[in-house]
């Protein structure tokens, strides 16, 4: 029988599909929980690259019964490259979001540039009415995590945003799936540079943009962290730079561990970097975590207990 005659004798009978045969339909099925029905989506950043790919990705988020809110003014100036609307309209629309109740969920559409322009200007006060919302993205969005963080408002997620979820890995998927529900994702066999066993609280972002909020007054509180680290765009000799200027700062001083995603634009030196920076930290330093400017790019609950056993194995 063909795939035709198949679907028909399946309408035909009223059977129903199983989650996984009807999540290949959608890839967003099923991924969030019961309890949000309705997201936000916000550009603290910049705003899409490509007005197709910010339509389809919203029609799969309707598509898997989302309720999606455009904020007024996260799609000005789309298609956009590395650029930001002001200031003031991106701090606008994330207060706006943040402050409707209806909303379960924010979800920023990219990271890009900027979001360090808006995090003073927010109204943190106002936030804290709400100091359990969800917020996801990674990349830029790295500084409004950690401006979250220090001001103790809202519960960050370092996450695929709204234009990666529709490329990201099945495992990928199934971590936001499992984080978000409050139940462990996979445990991930990470590769030792520097062995020791840890455990604290996740602390995750773009390196470059740690470095620089490091220098704010929304530098992380990282003493017992277990820190993730990834990275797009330096080249081996800036990673090593930035990755220093951290240590010198202090920003390794008391983590518990240092596990690294991808250094993807260190291209062949990649490994090279992170052994480099294991030999000059007394913390244990792994590597090899899907946390990525890729597909391979998992959730992970800035909130959450990490663990590293004397194997490598991680789990969340």
């Amino acid at each position: 029988m063909n795939t035709n005659g198949i679907c028909k004798l399946i309408i035909c009978l009223g059977i129903v599909l199983p989650p996984t045969i009807r999540a290949a339909e959608n890839r967003l099925a099923g991924i969030f929980p019961k309890w949000v029905k309705t997201i936000a989506l916000v550009a603290p950043a910049s705003p899409g690259p490509s007005i197709q790919k910010v339509d389809e990705a919203i029609g799969l988020l309707t598509e898997a019964g989302i309720k999606v809110k455009v904020m007024p003014n996260a799609r000005e100036g789309e298609p956009a490259g590395y650029t930001s609307i002001p200031a003031k309209k991106r701090v606008a629309d994330l207060e706006q979001a943040w402050l409707d109740t209806e909303v379960d969920l924010i979800l920023c559409i990219r990271g890009g540039v900027g979001t360090i322009d808006i995090v003073d200007k927010l109204d943190w006060e106002k936030l804290r009415t709400r100091p359990n919302l969800p917020v996801l993205g990674f990349s830029d969005i790295t500084v409004l995590h950690m401006a979250m963080l220090k001001e103790k408002v809202g519960h960050p997620y370092a996450s695929a945003s709204l234009l990666a979820l529709p490329i990201i890995d099945n495992d990928s998927l199934k971590s936001i799936q499992s984080v978000l529900n409050a139940q462990s994702p996979e445990p991930v066999k990470l590769t030792p540079l520097r062995t020791g066993k840890a455990s604290g609280v996740a602390l995750a972002g773009h390196l470059r943009l740690l470095d620089t909020v490091s220098r704010t007054r929304f530098r992380p509180e990282t003493q017992g962290k277990v820190i993730f680290i990834e990275s797009p765009d330096l080249a081996p000799a800036e990673a090593e730079k930035t990755l220093q200027n951290l240590r010198e700062s202090g920003f390794f001083d008391s983590c518990a561990a240092v596990v690294f995603g991808r250094l993807s634009n260190c291209g062949e030196h990649e490994e090279i970097v992170m052994r480099d920076f294991a030999g000059k930290v007394k913390c244990p330093v792994y590597m090899g975590f899907p946390y990525s400017h890729t597909p391979r790019n998992q959730m992970i609950d800035l909130r959450g207990e990490i663990t590293i056993d004397d194997k490598g194995w991680l789990r969340r």
